[in-house]
């Protein structure tokens, strides 16, 4: 299924309100554990959210490279193609970015 879009991601939210549940967000910080966190909500058969921090980012981006926003678009690439495969319905958003990142990292993505 492809990734929420923000209408999507808004509905999910609403009815978690309205439900009085929560959907699991998980931290990813590579192909591996974006891999993981995919499995794992489709085997609960659970809509969830993949957060990519900027520790993230530039742990994805490999320590020759250390560049946040570029590890943080390949793996969302990496997750919106995977996430096809799989029967939910995953959003896929910025961990916290501290207030110092928000020009070299939040500003890039958006």
């Amino acid at each position: 299924m492809p990734i929420a879009t923000p209408q999507q991601y808004r509905e999910m939210l609403d009815a978690a309100q309205a439900g009085d549940y929560a959907y699991p967000a998980i931290n990813v910080s590579s192909m591996v554990t974006a891999n993981a966190a995919l499995k794992g909500f489709a085997e609960k058969k659970s809509d969830g959210m993949i957060q990519v921090s900027t520790g993230g980012g530039a742990f994805a981006s490999g320590l020759g490279v250390n560049d946040l926003v570029l590890g943080a678009i390949s793996i969302a690439e990496h997750i919106h193609r995977m996430a096809e495969r799989y029967d939910v319905l995953v959003a896929l958003h910025t961990d916290h970015c501290p207030p110092d990142k928000i020009d070299s990292f939040m500003v890039p993505l958006i």
